[in-house]
């Protein structure tokens, strides 16, 4: 079990008001993928649509793990050139996947915000999408957050993404006009502005049921100690 730190043992922070309301906006665009196409047709044979419109949706439906009739609802706003990104995923993603997600508890949903500082996590987050289209967007996600150091030092970035896509299976000649086009960008964008409008401006940052934030790279505890919380209030716990 993780030692909890002392931000980790203080009382998780309600949403204000206001804030509240313009984050109900992120969770509802967040999750309008999950209507729709069945997940079955996001996976086909590894090829991203030519369609815009195709790779938006099935790029918004591959970002989300699990169904809206889970009692809890984890939203992840990241970054993938964020070195506290990628601090949580090494250290508490996986947890809080193995222990809510897979089990059925909870539905997660990642929502991208590059910084304005961070010059390659917009093309990165497009590959991640353009692979989600092809109905791999987690492992292109996990590639993106493992091999962080490479592809934010490489000369041509998308030349790595391209690599990435190649080693999952993903057909290489649709991955770069997917890239070439900028394919996915109107669903990057609608993030921007989403998150944007709720004020929220760090990264990694959680919205949990639209009601309690954790901000920052915190460990499995304090997500437990959230997360337990609201399984208790709306009876989705063991007991």
């Amino acid at each position: 079990m993780p030692i909890p730190r002392p931000e980790d043992r203080a009382a998780p922070a309600a949403l204000p008001a206001p804030i509240r309301a313009a984050v109900g906006l992120v969770l509802a665009v967040a999750l309008l993928g999950c209507e729709g196409e069945p997940s079955s047709a996001q996976e086909g044979s590894g090829v991203v649509p030519a369609d815009r419109s195709a790779v938006v949706q099935r790029a918004d439906r591959a970002r989300v793990k699990g169904d809206s009739t889970r009692p809890v609802t984890i939203v992840e706003i990241s970054d993938f050139e964020c070195p506290f990104c990628r601090q949580y995923y090494q250290e508490t993603y996986p947890a809080v996947d193995s222990a809510y997600v897979e089990s059925g508890k909870a539905q997660y949903v990642f929502v991208v915000y590059p910084s304005a500082g961070h010059a390659r996590a917009a093309p990165a987050a497009e590959a991640a999408y353009c692979a989600g289209a092809a109905g791999l967007f987690w492992p292109m996600h996990d590639r993106l957050f493992e091999n962080q150091d490479a592809w934010t030092g490489a000369e041509n970035p998308m030349e790595t993404f391209v690599g990435y896509a190649r080693e999952l299976g993903i057909d290489e000649a649709s991955f770069r006009r997917c890239l070439r086009q900028d394919l996915p960008s109107q669903l990057l964008v609608r993030d921007l502005e989403q998150v944007a409008r709720a004020r929220l401006s760090s990264t990694p940052f959680f919205i949990i049921n639209n009601e309690t934030a954790i901000q920052g790279a915190r460990s499995f505890e304090r997500f437990r100690t959230v997360i337990d919380s609201v399984l208790d209030a709306t009876g989705g716990g063991d007991g």
